[in-house]
């Protein structure tokens, strides 16, 4: 009886270590894992950087509610657009819309203008999760893999259509 006991014991104590390393090892990953950023560079050939800043102030216009709200901070001689913004989390089917309606994500855009291309970066983002009757409304970072993968997808599309605009206005 009491070896069984015993025996119980340290392969709780094993179970239970375990357990705390696998929860450690997750958190830190999860931590260190999250999509803090993300960014493209778009070359748009034959393209002085003045008009690729003008047309991606009015891309800016177009693609937001209110792009004097969105734009933070400009500077033409730079070809800094820096800005806050958000958009509906993209969820992808049936379940995962269900489960994410009303989620937010949350973002800074800044675009660098030069001669021939932009860089665009989304950074700082996060999801805001709504309340509902049982709790409170909160943000969370992007960190599991279909947030990361939902939220990437969308962002390159998103820069798609940046690129298509402003060498559809260098055309102009």
């Amino acid at each position: 009886l009491f070896w069984r006991q015993e025996l119980r014991g340290s392969a709780l104590k094993k179970l239970i270590l375990a357990f705390l390393l696998s929860v450690s090892t997750t958190f830190s990953f999860a931590e260190n894992g999250s999509l803090k950023e993300y960014s493209e560079v778009v070359e748009i050939n034959n393209t002085p950087q003045k008009t690729i800043y003008d047309a991606a102030k009015i891309w800016v216009a177009k693609s937001f509610k209110s792009s004097n709200s969105v734009i933070q901070y400009e500077d033409a001689t730079t070809g800094t657009i820096l800005g806050k913004g958000n958009m509906a989390y993209p969820c992808k089917g049936f379940l995962n819309c269900i489960a994410h309606e009303g989620y937010i994500v949350f973002f800074t855009l800044k675009i660098d203008t030069k001669d021939n291309k932009a860089r665009v970066t989304f950074s700082d983002m996060s999801i805001k999760v709504p309340a509902n009757s049982m709790m409170e409304a909160f943000e969370i970072e992007v960190k599991s893999q279909a947030d990361k993968t939902n939220v990437e997808q969308t962002l390159k599309q998103i820069i798609s259509t940046f690129q298509t605009s402003v060498q559809q206005a260098s055309v102009d």
